[in-house]
């Protein structure tokens, strides 16, 4: 469904109605993209795995499913043919739109999970479906995650790709990828693949390119074999993933797939043969870009502690991208990692201080990557970006949802939420789906849905269970 809101009537978009969240993960309650339904219904899942349909108009939850297994999270869902898909976090499922009843489970992993930096993963993505194909990876563990396809009827694994090139070597926790793969239309299939948990003072047998971490992988649908790759860093020990959801945009009649990620770049690359057509660093960087390279070199000298590193490991293009008609659009987080004392060498990730984050809003040209503009943001902007016709969308970590200018990223409109929030957002028609999902001391979590006009309702209670 197309979107009806734009610059003349943002203004009028007010809270519809409101639902509490009751999953709890490491980062919050609630962090995926909502789904909504040509037939008015929101798809979502929490970060306790459960997920919930409401229909829009009324906010009644018309079903639940509570799986109750907290994820580091993104996660979410796909949808085709009346069939929600999701995970949780060793388990696969397709549960029926109308009633939410489980079409099939499957449980795919078999290992000890942890959330802890360097540990096992598990699923943590919001998987991609089309045409009865179901695409999901691990996320980083030991030796590295897997690339998955599965036949979205009945769970059947289709192929396996391993998304590091020597995974029974090496068992660092490693690759993976956090969000939805790129489907094209001849059914070929992009991943940005998630970094190593390596640190600066990572022994020497470790360093090498670490294929196929921080890298673009375009993989054969049929068989998942490797048609080409693209690293963005090699030996990465900041922990500045390429991690972003791939988009397939078209720029002066030729395909070209966008990526970025928590390096602070941004990326176009042919989809072709894989080649680079232009990288541009969106963000603060403060002279830490090739140190990876440098190591592999053994020219690297980093200074002593303490120092930062610009961008963090939660900064960069923390969040998904947006394209349209010939721009890129990014949220860039600037919040400092902190290596305070010698032995802070030894992390695969710098500790942060979330009050000091603070962001951008970037606008660049996709043809030739130059940023057209950047407008500073007083907090973190971690609900990815959305557009809305002439309007841009995300929201802010205080609990801001935010509507900047698409022509020079003036704001336009914004709302506090209930709650702190790193989630982001779905529009359709008059109507915008959001989460109040990072809750501060004394807030809730909750979901919240906006209309344009809207008068506040309160909805049916679910019913018990």
């Amino acid at each position: 469904t197309s979107s009806e809101i734009d610059a003349a009537n943002v203004t009028d978009l007010s809270i519809a109605w409101t639902q509490p969240l009751t999953g709890r993960g490491p980062f919050g309650a609630f962090a995926a993209t909502p789904l909504i339904s040509a037939d008015g219904v929101a798809y979502v899942q929490d970060l306790g795995s459960n997920v919930m349909a409401y229909d829009l108009e009324t906010g009644e939850q018309l079903w639940m499913v509570e799986y109750e297994q907290p994820t580091i999270g993104p996660n979410g869902l796909a949808y085709e043919d009346g069939v929600v898909f999701g995970v949780t976090n060793d388990e696969i499922f397709a549960l029926d739109a109308d009633s939410g009843e489980e079409v099939w489970k499957k449980k795919v992993l078999d290992y000890e999970f942890g959330v802890a930096e360097g540990q096992n993963l598990g699923f943590t993505i919001q998987p991609a479906v089309r045409d009865g194909v179901l695409y999901l990876a691990e996320a980083a563990k030991a030796g590295g995650g897997r690339a998955l396809a599965f036949d979205a009827s009945t769970g059947e694994e289709l192929w396996a790709f391993d998304t590091t090139d020597e995974p029974r070597r090496d068992r660092t926790a490693s690759g993976g990828a956090w969000n939805t793969p790129l489907v094209d239309d001849a059914g070929d299939v992009y991943y940005s693949v998630a970094n190593g948990y390596y640190s600066p003072n990572a022994p020497k047998f470790t360093q090498n390119e670490r294929l196929y971490t921080n890298s673009l992988v375009k993989l054969d649908g049929e068989t998942g074999e490797l048609l080409w790759y693209y690293q963005a860093l090699p030996n990465d020990f900041w922990d500045w993933d390429l991690h972003l959801s791939p988009v397939l945009a078209q720029s002066n009649g030729e395909d070209v797939v966008v990526t970025g990620g928590k390096l602070g770049y941004v990326f176009a690359i042919d989809p072709d043969t894989g080649e680079e057509i232009w990288k541009t660093a969106v963000g603060v960087h403060n002279g830490r870009d090739d140190d990876s390279r440098e190591q592999l070199e053994g020219t690297l000298d980093l200074p002593e502690p303490p120092f930062q590193v610009l961008p963090g490991p939660y900064g960069g293009v923390e969040t998904n991208l947006a394209v349209h008609d010939g721009k890129v659009y990014a949220a860039v987080v600037n919040l400092p990692g902190l290596v305070n004392k010698p032995a802070d060498l030894n992390r695969p990730v710098a500790a942060v201080d979330f009050a000091d984050g603070r962001g951008e809003i970037v606008r660049l040209d996709l043809a030739t990557g130059r940023i057209d503009w950047s407008v500073e943001v007083d907090t973190m902007p971690l609900g990815a970006v959305t557009i809305s016709n002439d309007l841009l969308f995300t929201t802010l970590f205080d609990g801001r949802v935010v509507a900047y200018s698409l022509d020079d990223g003036s704001e336009v409109w914004s709302e506090r939420l209930p709650a702190g929030t790193n989630s982001p957002l779905a529009i359709a028609g008059d109507t915008l789906v959001t989460a109040a999902g990072f809750p501060q001391a004394g807030q809730e979590p909750q979901l919240v849905v906006f209309k344009v006009g809207a008068e506040r309702i309160t909805p049916p209670e679910a019913p018990a269970r």
